[in-house]
């Protein structure tokens, strides 16, 4: 009898499983997921402005989930409807706002944005709590 099936592992692992391991560790790590990302579209030969773009919109929800992680185990509280709440009173503000300013909505533009703002506001906050994390750390 070999030792994985000894110790109960198994040697075959599925797609499914890579996913989530792989996923796991981009939620994480998001900023590898970041520098990942932009390397990889300036390989693929986009100009810099471009792939900066494409950064933010593949990576932005990795930084959302790290920083809801972050906040409940740092804080040992979970704010993911407040995250939530937040994130779609910014998208109300933006349409109101498009809608006063040239009397037309362009949904997909106000998701653009909130995107964008979400991606600024998300990695500042992980950084943020990565810092208080460690600080607590070493305080306890």
């Amino acid at each position: 009898m070999s030792k994985e099936a000894v110790l109960g592992r198994r040697k075959d692992r599925t797609m499914a499983e890579y996913i989530i391991y792989f996923t796991a560790f981009f939620i994480a790590a998001p900023i590898i997921a970041s520098l990942l990302v932009y390397q990889v579209s300036l390989a693929m030969g986009t100009k810099k402005r471009k792939a900066l773009h494409r950064t933010v919109n593949w990576t932005t929800i990795f930084y959302i989930a790290a920083v809801g992680i972050e906040l409940s185990i740092v804080f040992e509280v979970q704010l993911w409807g407040m995250i939530l709440s937040v994130m779609l009173s910014i998208l109300a503000a933006l349409i109101f706002l498009q809608w006063k300013l040239t009397s037309e909505i362009i949904f997909s533009k106000a998701w653009k944005i909130l995107w964008r703002l979400s991606f600024l506001l998300f990695s500042f906050l992980y950084v943020i709590l990565i810092f208080i994390g460690i600080g607590k750390f070493i305080i306890h």
